[in-house]
């Protein structure tokens, strides 16, 4: 068995950092080149309506709501497995993607026309293949270390890094599309190429560069039942949501990402069927963002530090909403974009939504790291490992609605699907199309982003919480009484979890637990809501 050291035993070094960040261009690049490009690949050069496009892309979605529990699950039970033994119960995933994206990646790009069911069953295993990744890579900081500094840089360069994949996935396509032409499917080919390469190497690179805590008790869940570990499976990753703290990220990191990948998919249409330009363009303007984002979220880094992250959260929603009202504009006021000043007015926009963006891609998985803080409040264990699950698994369902409802407006609008022998022009697309493309920026993409802002007005975890939520959790693991817990303690305690702190610390039904521990609790509860701590 491979030796395994403990999470405080290992310096997080430069290059480790650098590792486990490499691996956001799988978690930021996967998604975002199938939610730019694919439906276009679909319905302009292999023959599909944009109907099945959108079935296509939003069932491999939507079968990860099943998927990602089952991930998560697997994961944290892999070291009962030889192979997790030998090459770790995240790490195994890890190696395992290697391959499996570098081959899968060129072959979603692949023209086979009425290959329906070909474009079906490649993406769904694609993404699946994605789920099995991302789960183990997001629990792998705290296998590594529990050092709250530490764990910031590692969820910094994952943030940096997923601002590199974003560039990537705007700038390579238009590379492409110049060097084999905008009408050579092939193009999309070797995109594909390219991208499998670049994330079996980033893969590769995680692999190397980290490791896991050691074998032991605390690392081999298991449950001797088949039934019971099916229900510790959904039981638990629908415990999260009974936690107000998670529930708040949830509509920070939903809103605000939905708000992102709605704009994503829509930014192309925009370009080609509103502005009347080449999708050239729409890869050039889009490759800036990322590169602006990288600016802003090593300034936000510093922001976060000093005032938290709530007011930097909404000022960059509002930068989102300002921003969509100022494309939706353009639109509507027939802005000439061959222009020198059209271009010049399109691009000053991409700039200010670039620079101001990059907090609503951080925030969210940098809040994520505290989530275990207060959940441990609550059941006395340590989920991370279910809350990647629990984010994963809403993030997919977002996306697929997302997808769906740019889909279902277009078609509902008349949207003329094109094949690679018969291709429509922007100009022959119903009127209907240009106006939809615009309401879909304002209602939907400023909808998402006030919906963001209310859930970060609503959260109470900071910096000041979470240490005394840590603390709070010491105490008690050393011997400590509940019932001498300070009322200010308390009030924060069930500020962070909502739920009563007489009956926190396992004392509750929320998670897993065996049949005659349920019974115990159920039996205990009255008495322990009727205490009255902390006097």
């Amino acid at each position: 068995m491979a030796e395994q050291a403990a999470p405080q035993q290992r310096k997080v070094g430069f290059i480790t950092r650098l590792g486990y960040g490499s691996g956001n261009l799988v978690g930021s690049g996967a998604l975002a080149i199938s939610a730019s490009w694919l439906t276009i690949f679909y319905t302009t050069y292999c023959g599909l309506s944009m109907a099945q496009a959108t079935f296509i892309y939003s069932f491999a979605l939507i079968a990860d709501v099943v998927m990602n529990p089952i991930a998560g699950f697997i994961s944290d039970s892999f070291n009962n497995t030889k192979l997790g033994r030998r090459f770790g119960r995240r790490r195994f995933f890890i190696l395992m993607a290697v391959p499996a994206l570098g081959i899968l990646n060129p072959l979603m790009w692949i023209v086979i026309p009425g290959g329906f069911w070909y474009y079906f069953v490649i993406y769904l295993v694609y993404n699946l293949i994605y789920t099995t990744v991302m789960i183990p890579y997001d629990a792998l900081p705290a296998e590594m270390t529990g050092d709250f500094k530490e764990r910031t840089y590692l969820s910094g360069l994952r943030s940096i890094f997923g601002k590199g994949a974003n560039f990537l996935t705007a700038a390579l396509p238009g590379v492409f599309f110049v060097t084999f032409g905008e009408k050579n499917p092939m193009a999309f080919f070797y995109m594909g190429l390219a991208f499998g390469v670049i994330m079996a190497g980033a893969m590769l690179f995680v692999y190397l560069t980290t490791w896991e805590r050691p074998v032991d008790d605390t690392t081999m869940e298991k449950v001797d039942n088949p039934l019971e570990a099916l229900k510790k499976l959904f039981v638990d990753i629908f415990s999260t949501l009974r936690i107000r703290t998670f529930r708040h990220l949830l509509g920070m990191y939903l809103f605000g990402f939905g708000a992102e990948w709605l704009f994503n998919s829509t930014f192309s249409y925009y370009v080609v069927y509103v502005l009347m330009l080449q999708k050239s363009n729409a890869s050039w303007w889009q490759s800036l963002s990322p590169i602006l984002q990288v600016v802003s979220t090593l300034g936000v880094m510093f922001l976060i530090a000093k005032i938290g992250f709530r007011k930097p959260y909404i000022i960059a929603e509002c930068v989102i909403i300002t921003c969509a009202i100022a494309y939706a504009a353009c639109g509507f006021f027939h802005l000439d974009a061959t222009s020198a000043a059209g271009m010049v007015a399109i691009t000053s926009i991409v700039v200010v939504f670039g620079l101001g963006t990059g907090a609503v891609y951080y925030i969210p998985w940098q809040t994520y790291l505290f989530v275990a803080d207060a959940d441990e409040i609550v059941t006395g264990r340590r989920r991370e490992g279910t809350f990647s699950a629990a984010m994963h698994l809403c993030g997919k369902l977002m996306n697929s609605a997302v997808v769906a409802i740019l889909g279902t407006a277009l078609a509902a609008a008349g949207f003329i699907e094109s094949t690679a022998d018969n291709q429509v022009a922007a100009a022959d697309q119903p009127a209907a199309v240009h106006t939809t493309i615009l309401l879909v920026l304002v209602i939907g993409v400023g909808g998402l982003s006030l919906l963001g802002m209310l859930s970060a007005h609503l959260m109470k975890m900071d910096k000041k919480n979470d240490e005394i939520a840590i603390a709070e959790c010491e105490r008690i693991k050393n011997g400590g009484r509940m019932e001498d817990v300070d009322p200010e303690v308390k009030r924060i305690c069930e500020e962070l979890t909502g739920v009563q702190y007489e009956i926190c610390f396992g004392h509750n039904t929320v998670g897993y637990h065996t049949p005659e521990e349920l019974a115990r609790i159920k039996a205990e509860l009255p008495t322990r809501k009727a205490m009255n701590f902390g006097k």
